[in-house]
C-alpha cells in the first residue's frame, strides 16, 4: 500500500480519536514539535527505524521529540504506530495529521519575513489583512532578515507577496536591465 494513503489514514484517525477525547489542539501543537525535531535532529529517523532499538526506548524517544508533555492520545497513538510496525512513517503521518488539522479549522499557515521584529500590534493588524483575503485564521511563522531592508514578504497557500524593499530593488534593477537591453538593440 502507498505511504501517502497510509499515512493520511493514520492521521485521519488520530484527528478523530483526539478530537473525541477533547485533546485534538494538544495534539497538533505536538505533532508541530515533532515535525521540528525531525527536521533539527537527522538522526532520529534513523533511530526509530533501527530495528534494534526496542519498542519501549523509541516510545521514549518520540515523546521526546513530540514535547515531553504529550497528551494520553497521542501517547495511545504512538503505542499504536509501534505495535503496527508503522514508526517508519510516523513522520508522514505527523505532516498530514498538521494539513487535516489545519483544513478541519480553516487555519492557514503563513510564513512572514521581516528586517527586524514586530510588536504585537504590527503582528495583529497583518493577521488581520490576511484574514480579511482569505476568511480563515492564521498561524505566522515570523522570520527576521535584515537583508530585505524594509517591509516585508508573506507567503500562505500559493500566495507570495513580497513587499520588501529589497524586492522592489530587484525589479527596479531588472526592469532598467530590461530597458537597457532595449536601447542597445535598437541604437546599436
Amino acid at each position: 500500500m502507498d505511504l501517502g494513503i497510509i499515512s493520511v489514514r493514520y492521521a485521519k484517525a488520530l484527528l478523530k480519536f483526539a478530537s473525541e477525547k477533547g485533546e485534538v489542539r494538544n495534539v497538533y501543537q505536538s505533532m508541530q514539535t515533532l515535525t521540528e525535531s525531525f527536521q533539527t535532529i537527522p538522526s532520529l529517523r534513523q533511530t526509530l527505524e533501527n530495528p534494534i532499538v526496542d519498542n519501549d526506548r523509541k516510545l521514549h524517544i518520540l515523546t521526546l521529540a513530540a514535547g515531553k508533555d504529550i497528551c494520553e492520545s497521542l501517547r495511545q497513538f504512538f503505542l499504536l504506530v509501534l505495535k503496527n510496525r508503522r514508526v517508519t512513517m510516523i513522520q508522514f503521518i505527523a505532516h498530514s495529521f498538521i494539513d487535516s488539522y489545519r483544513k478541519q479549522n480553516h487555519l492557514i499557515n503563513c510564513e512572514l519575513t521581516v528586517p527586524v521584529s514586530l510588536d504585537d500590534v504590527q503582528l495583529n493588524r497583518l493577521k488581520k489583512l490576511v484574514n480579511e483575503k482569505t476568511n480563515n485564521e492564521i498561524e505566522f511563522i515570523v522570520n527576521v532578515d535584515p537583508s530585505i531592508i524594509g517591509g516585508f514578504i508573506m507567503e500562505y497557500d500559493s500566495t507570495c507577496l513580497d513587499a520588501s524593499i529589497a524586492g522592489r530593488l530587484k525589479n527596479i534593477k531588472k526592469s532598467l536591465l530590461n530597458d537597457d537591453k532595449f536601447l542597445i538593440s535598437n541604437h546599436g
